[in-house]
């Protein structure tokens, strides 16, 4: 789990509708490359996710179940550089690809019950289509 996320779990959402075809390097090639946990301008952007750079995502469980909520802060770390437009990924700001279709994402929730008699599970799987 050490390749990211959520990428802020941007990631785990299902992309809307794509584009017929990627972006184009001219029109990218203008817009400003934010790293992830600085400020985002108002207008379009790419995300970046530098490898190497840590990656938190909180966690909170809640609600009127309970007597309170708890929270948790997660951190992975990217292996690879991965920049984010949209649902757009890639791994070189050259070639881009539907983000789907470069970063495969699972999420596992087991909430315990009479079928999950055990401590609940949240798992979230990120991993680089074929291996890039």
């Amino acid at each position: 789990m050490k390749i990211l996320v959520v990428l802020s779990l941007l990631c785990l959402l299902p992309a809307g509708v794509e584009a017929a075809s990627s972006p184009s390097f001219a029109e990218l090639a203008k817009l400003p490359v934010v790293r992830f946990g600085d400020p985002v301008p108002d207008k379009d952007y790419i995300l970046f996710f530098p490898a190497g750079k840590p990656v938190s995502i909180d966690v909170t469980i809640g609600g009127s179940l309970f007597a309170g909520a708890d929270h948790a802060k997660l951190t992975v770390t990217p292996v690879r550089e991965v920049l984010v437009y949209r649902e757009w990924a890639s791994l070189d700001g050259v070639n881009w690809l539907p983000r789907g279709e470069l970063i495969r994402s699972d999420v596992d929730v087991k909430v315990p019950g009479y079928n999950h008699p055990q401590s609940g599970v949240l798992k979230v799987r990120m991993d680089l289509v074929g291996g890039k």
